[in-house]
């Protein structure tokens, strides 16, 4: 039998498995992860409402990439009957695809969309979260003069690497390749991470060659 020298050879580099090693299963589950926002973008898009009425909204997509921090949390799962607890760890660097927020967009002369000032509450949310101040001004409102939040119009690059605590649900399943249904799991809104760190994310801009 070859002892573990004999077995190297000059420059190569193993992993021999111990007997005693098994791979425990940890799924994903519903809970609060510190992440970051990452892989953010924007779209623009027209759609009628429930009413049948045309809107229009800027759309903002992102990720949440879980942080090193979230080892702190605590998660419960449920495997072959049983609940089992397990720190956040297994879950620091898992990515998780948000649900877009929307800016509803005011129209203007020659616009055929109609107003949605009131569906602009979640963006408005969201500007708080990544730590954007929104002013208050007076408006005159169908003759009215009232107090409205002026919405500012975020760039990708004010939320990327905000650190956040992402509260994630169950969305919709899906089937893979053998007709197997798999769960999906989505950002359904995000909080303020007070105490979290901005993360320096990488461009092609910053690589060396």
């Amino acid at each position: 039998m070859s002892t573990m020298t004999e077995t190297l050879r000059k420059d190569e580099a193993l992993f021999i498995p111990s007997d005693t090693d098994t791979e425990e299963y940890i799924p994903k589950v519903a809970g609060e992860y510190l992440g970051h926002i990452t892989e953010a973008s924007t779209l623009t898009r027209e759609f009628k409402n429930r009413d049948g009425e045309l809107n229009k909204a800027l759309i903002f997509n992102f990720k949440v990439l879980v942080a090193h921090e979230n080892t702190r949390n605590t998660y419960q799962y449920i495997h072959s009957g049983e609940t089992h607890t397990t720190n956040g760890a297994p879950y620091v660097g898992a990515i998780f695809q948000a649900d877009g927020v929307f800016r509803f967009l005011e129209p203007t002369g020659g616009d055929h969309f109609v107003s949605n000032s009131e569906g602009n509450k979640r963006y408005m949310r969201f500007c708080e979260t990544v730590g954007v101040t929104i002013d208050t001004e007076e408006r005159t409102v169908n003759g009215r003069t009232i107090k409205v939040k002026v919405l500012p119009e975020l760039k990708t690059s004010d939320i990327e690497g905000t650190p956040v605590i992402a509260s994630v649900d169950r969305g919709n399943d899906w089937v893979n390749s053998d007709g197997e249904t798999r769960p999906s799991w989505k950002v359904k809104y995000v909080k303020t991470w007070s105490d979290g760190k901005r993360l320096a994310l990488t461009t092609t801009n910053d690589l060396p060659f």
